[in-house]
């Protein structure tokens, strides 16, 4: 029998790092302590909520996946075996067969591992959350109120608008988290900037996961962070909970949350499930079994693509806001955060010329020429996309195209028809109809737009180096 990959035993998690430990075991043995912490405070003195047991559990879970799916290298081989040790204040709950088997099928789901979790009887300090009784307490009776998970990317501000717009709430209850500085940042710059424009009523709650004692431990953070979809839901879901609520939105295009792969070579995770539906479904079931109420996790724009969210920016007089989210896949530590060229980019600059709203963002891509232009554009997901689109055009005009469709991402949209329209009653051959005019739609607007303008500006820089334009073109349009 082959041994555990790495084990993660934490102490109790406080908010205070000198109170706290995260002990880890590596695959040859080496035990590396380390002090994780977690500071939701600003539950209390924000809003007036005081933690209660199940909440604080449901952060404590989310923040020891975070940090086991942080710091295990994964091996492309095969699943790496993880063994989570946690203490939990309500451990009869957690001692559930129910809820052991499904966090083992949810994490397999969301990263491709194994996970094992041996859960204890909390004996620690209580954090200050928890303990200390709020002087007030916000109030939601009465108010329409929706509490949506807020990343401070395009989708998020579009979604944002658009309930707004559509009158679904009276309040907005935002949720952003993060153990990085600069994404909290982002999302408190967007907020302010909306929450400026907009007579709304909003308010962005923000909770903050602190490290120490990293450096110098041979420790190497795993680039994929393949369950930071489930770690936000959870957290989320807890600040959902705590104002009083029974659903959490997520606001994303659906092209992006179900993520077909470009490839055929493109199996297994390659692609992330951070907020396909399925994911949702099982994220809410988890939710409501640990919690022992029914709680759902929601995507009102599953049917949309990003330039149908993005319609209502101009209209609102956002648009410069919207300039300034961060939708890159890698944001570069510098002041042009954005490469231009992944597929997150490549979808948002697709997005704005096809909802015919202007495009000013500032892209790392902009500031380079000649060889240094040509080199990024070689890493370009250009081709792939509009390979995928002239694809799915095809498929999605075809006779039988679900059969075919549903045969060719058995995982990503079979699985999604049967399982939904069991769970929640939906009518099936509807759900069928709304993915392909999704799709039908999505390539619809790459044929409405001249792809090449996408990267006109790039275009023009390398007409400065006649040898090289021929081959700049080779990789724009067809791709090396």
């Amino acid at each position: 029998m082959r041994k555990l990959d790495y084990t993660f035993a934490f102490d109790g998690i406080s908010d205070h790092l000198s109170k706290s430990r995260l002990q880890i075991t590596d695959p040859d043995g080496h035990t590396t302590t380390i002090r994780v912490a977690v500071d939701d405070n600003n539950f209390l003195d924000l809003r007036g909520l005081q933690v209660d047991g199940g909440i604080a559990d449901l952060i404590d879970l989310a923040v020891a996946i975070s940090e086991a799916d942080r710091w295990s290298q994964r091996h492309d081989e095969y699943p790496s075996v993880i063994r989570v040790r946690l203490p939990v204040r309500q451990y009869d709950l957690f001692q559930r067969p129910e809820v052991h088997e499904y966090l083992k099928q949810l994490l397999f789901w969301f990263t491709g591992d194994m996970w094992i979790f041996e859960f204890s009887a909390f004996s620690n300090q209580r954090r200050f959350a928890e303990s200390q009784r709020p002087l007030w307490k916000s109030s939601n009776e009465g108010v329409r109120a929706e509490v949506a998970l807020w990343s401070g990317g395009l989708d998020a501000m579009a979604g944002l608008c658009n309930r707004i717009q559509e009158g679904v709430a009276d309040r907005f209850l935002l949720f952003g988290a993060g153990g990085n500085s600069s994404i909290r940042g982002v999302q408190q710059h967007i907020f302010k900037l909306v929450a400026q424009r907009l007579n709304v009523d909003l308010n962005l709650m923000q909770l903050h996961i602190y490290q120490r004692d990293t450096k110098g431990t041979g420790l190497r953070p795993d680039k994929k962070m393949r369950a930071r979809g489930i770690v936000f839901m959870l957290l989320g879901s807890a600040y959902a909970r705590l104002e009083g609520q029974h659903a959490l939105a997520l606001y994303e295009n659906g092209y992006g949350a179900i993520n077909l792969p470009f490839r055929v070579s493109e199996v297994g995770l390659d692609h992330a499930r951070s907020v396909h539906p399925l994911s949702l479904q099982m994220v809410s079931h988890l939710i409501s079994l640990i919690l022992n109420k029914q709680f759902l996790i929601h995507n009102p724009f599953i049917w949309w693509t990003k330039a149908e969210m993005c319609h209502v920016l101009e209209g609102m007089n956002v648009v410069d806001i919207a300039w300034e989210t961060i939708s890159c896949d890698r944001p570069h530590r510098n002041d042009t955060p954005q490469c231009g060229r992944c597929s997150s980019c490549i979808l948002r600059r697709e997005s704005f010329l096809a909802s015919e709203t202007p495009d000013r963002t500032e892209y790392l891509i902009h500031k380079e020429s000649g060889d240094a232009l040509l080199n990024l554009l070689r890493g370009s997901h250009l081709a792939h996309m509009r390979y995928q689109a002239q694809k799915l055009q095809r498929e999605v005009a075809h006779n039988n195209a679900w059969e075919f469709l549903g045969q060719k991402y058995p995982s990503r949209l079979a699985d999604l028809i049967d399982r939904v329209s069991v769970e929640t009653g939906a009518n099936r051959e509807d759900l069928i109809s709304s993915i392909l005019s999704l799709y039908e739609r999505y390539t619809r607007e790459w044929q409405l737009i001249n792809v090449r303008i996408v990267f006109d500006r790039e275009l023009e820089d390398l007409k400065k180096l006649p040898k090289r334009t021929k081959q700049a073109k080779t990789v724009l349009h067809e791709g090396i």
